[in-house]
């Protein structure tokens, strides 16, 4: 029973404490929307540092530097945080079209020792080339499992899972594709899919709605679904969504401990780190502990240590003392940030 890092094969007891959803390098520029005002464009054009970020923390995406993370020095001391905070394992979820970086992720793992799993597929249609997006469905497949057999390119760095899928803010036909695409890949190799569902509402579109619709395409595909994580259920908490998540077989992640930020564009506030831990605590006690995963999905600046955020230790250094507090047992905590994420990244030896 393995796991497939950037490394290759590591069995999974080996992986302690998991990080199932996060970015070590990622370009979200396609977030950033020019404003009208001209003083607010000059804003978009600077840098992150002290004299910009409070606003910037308060809306990640008024600036666009803070939505690039390609700086190998510095994502490798923010990891080495992680590991001295007690962490083993991270998932990078960045997909083609969002800025992969194979090499610099494996780079990464062997300065500091850390397990990477590296992940594949395609995020949402506006951030692909046309040659993909005009590509067969079989054809789409066929790149997925070359990737998966034998390397990106010619790196020999496999990915150890499927993910994250980027659905749009409506799931159209592009994005049924994907997830149709993402479940003959699971057929095949076994492992598992993670699925990005928008935060942030766009034109009236909310999670809530799709997730549930993700989950449906990929029931009536033939997707194991005690393989597939429904990502971004924690932006606002609501526990009959995430019930009815977990009801299903899939797993739901929290996963953005860390973000507490206003989005101006479509009023909307992100729920706070203390909502996420209490809805845990809910979800514990109701028997669900099984099926939850925890993250942060640092893919900003501003989420980092270096730029006044928590970093990639987040959890480790700032939340767990309060789970504890608010009487989550170490017990469930292992199950949740060790147990869980071992059970899904186990591929079982289905294409070893």
């Amino acid at each position: 029973m393995s796991i497939i890092t950037v490394n290759g094969e590591v069995k999974k007891e080996d992986f302690g404490i998991t990080l199932p959803h996060e970015h070590l390098f990622v370009d979200l520029s396609f977030c950033y929307e020019i404003p009208e005002e001209t003083n607010r464009k000059e804003l978009g054009k600077q840098k992150v540092d002290l004299n910009n970020l409070y606003l910037v923390k308060r809306n990640p995406y008024i600036i666009r530097d803070n939505l690039i993370l390609s700086e190998e020095d510095l994502i490798t001391s923010e990891i080495l945080e992680f590991k001295k905070a007690g962490g083993t394992t991270i998932v990078d979820q960045t997909t083609i079209g969002i800025g992969r970086s194979p090499i610099a992720i494996r780079n990464i793992s062997n300065i500091t020792g850390i397990n990477i799993v590296m992940g594949c597929g395609y995020y949402m249609s506006n951030t692909l080339p046309d040659y993909i997006l005009k590509k067969s469905e079989s054809d789409l497949v066929k790149d997925m499992l070359k990737e998966i057999y034998y390397g990106v390119g010619n790196t020999n760095i496999k990915p150890g899972v499927i993910g994250e899928i980027g659905m749009g803010p409506v799931i159209e036909d592009w994005d049924k594709k994907l997830l149709k695409i993402a479940t003959k890949v699971q057929k095949e190799t076994g492992l598992p899919i993670f699925v990005h569902i928008l935060a942030v509402p766009v034109a009236g579109f909310t999670g809530k709605l799709q997730g549930l619709k993700a989950i449906d395409i990929l029931k009536r595909n033939g997707a194991n679904l005690e393989k597939v994580v429904i990502c971004h259920t924690d932006a606002q908490i609501d526990l009959d969504y995430i019930k009815k998540i977990i009801s299903s077989g899939a797993y739901a992640e929290f996963d953005h401990f860390g973000e507490e930020f206003y989005v101006e564009s479509c009023d909307f506030f992100m729920d706070r780190d203390i909502d996420r831990i209490n809805a845990i605590k809910i979800l514990v006690e109701g028997g669900y502990i099984k099926r939850i995963l925890i993250s942060q999905d640092v893919c900003l600046k501003t989420d980092l240590i270096s730029y006044g955020g928590g970093g990639y230790a987040h959890i480790l250094n700032n939340l767990v003392p309060i789970m504890l507090k608010r009487g989550i047992s170490k017990e469930s905590i292992s199950t949740i940030m060790i147990e869980n994420p071992q059970e899904l990244l186990d591929i079982k030896d289905r294409y070893l």
